[in-house]
């Protein structure tokens, strides 16, 4: 009778408390390298090889790795490219060089004759005949005529010869660019790690399978991500109804996936001031949550882990 008694002012007494909030979050890193499939020449790049999941990664170590055979051809012929750029440049410069000296020959020769010819028809006509006299006069006129056309030769050699030479420089100095383009591209094929750390393969964004060494993605796709294990956080999403109910918690109390009988206690630390769709769930909007605790009860946690937040409310 008794006992009956007591279990009745247990559950009267429980029925008077509020139903908690139970929440569903997973173990992330605040301190993360994310693995980005590069821009390439296709609209699609096949990841090659990854560094697996379940070895530790060291900082310098090599992570990822692209398919680069395309951006490798392009390389060795911007090379030869560059090689023929400058072979012809070379060429031209010799061909040039000899066109102005050759057109300023010309206008030397042409000069001198000038000075002759202005001599002779300064010659008085009382010192000539008539006939040599006019024959100077002309002669003196087309040397003056020829002169200013050397001169007109030597400016247009000299153009022409700048023209060429800036033309063939700008196609060296585009085809050496479009090997620094090439050449980054092809260093962004090979992703090396910046940080000690654990990877973690991304899920596909149109099936939402986990991505895997032969698949072929499109350029800013998330391949993985290197997570450094000392910077550990706790990140749920909350549907927007519950949004008052967390902001009003009295304590936060969560347990992992894998030991549910290990509580410890949690703190908020942020909540996203806007909320999101996410993907198959629904229409209503759910606003990110990042948890964060002193002391986790595992002692090599790994990311990804699930855990069940239990939020307390007053």
């Amino acid at each position: 009778m008794l006992a009956t008694l007591y279990t009745l002012l247990l559950l009267s007494n429980a029925a008077e408390q509020p139903i908690p909030l139970l929440l569903t979050g997973t173990l992330q890193s605040a301190d993360k390298q994310t693995v980005v499939s590069p821009m390439s020449d296709s609209w699609r790049v096949q990841v090659q090889w990854l560094q697996p999941e379940d070895q530790p990664v060291k900082q310098g170590d090599l992570i990822a790795v692209f398919d680069a055979g395309n951006i490798k051809a392009q390389i060795e012929q911007l090379k030869s490219s560059i090689i023929n750029h400058d072979e012809r440049l070379n060429q031209l410069k010799s061909e040039h060089k000899q066109k102005v000296m050759e057109a300023e020959y010309e206008l030397e020769r042409r000069q001198l004759l000038l000075e002759k010819a202005g001599i002779d028809a300064n010659v008085p006509l009382a010192n000539l005949s008539a006939y040599d006299y006019e024959k100077y006069q002309l002669e003196l006129k087309r040397s003056r005529t020829e002169a200013n056309k050397a001169a007109e030769q030597l400016a247009v050699a000299r153009i022409a010869a700048s023209a060429a030479l800036t033309k063939q420089q700008l196609q060296l100095e585009q085809s050496n660019a479009e090997l620094l383009d090439a050449e980054t591209q092809l260093g962004q094929m090979s992703v090396i790690a910046t940080q000690n750390g654990t990877i973690s393969y991304g899920t596909h964004p149109w099936y939402g399978t986990k991505i895997y060494a032969g698949i072929t993605a499109q350029p800013g796709w998330a391949i993985a991500e290197l997570n450094r294990t000392n910077s550990l956080y706790i990140e749920a999403w909350v549907h927007e109804t519950d949004m008052p109910r967390l902001q009003q918690h009295k304590a936060l109390t969560a347990y992992f996936d894998i030991a549910p009988q290990l509580a410890f206690p949690l703190k908020l630390s942020s909540v996203a001031r806007q909320g999101e769709k996410r993907q198959s769930w629904g229409t209503a909007l759910y606003y990110k949550a990042v948890f964060t605790s002193d002391n986790l009860p595992i002692a090599e946690p790994i990311l990804g882990m699930g855990l069940l937040i239990e939020v307390s409310l007053p």
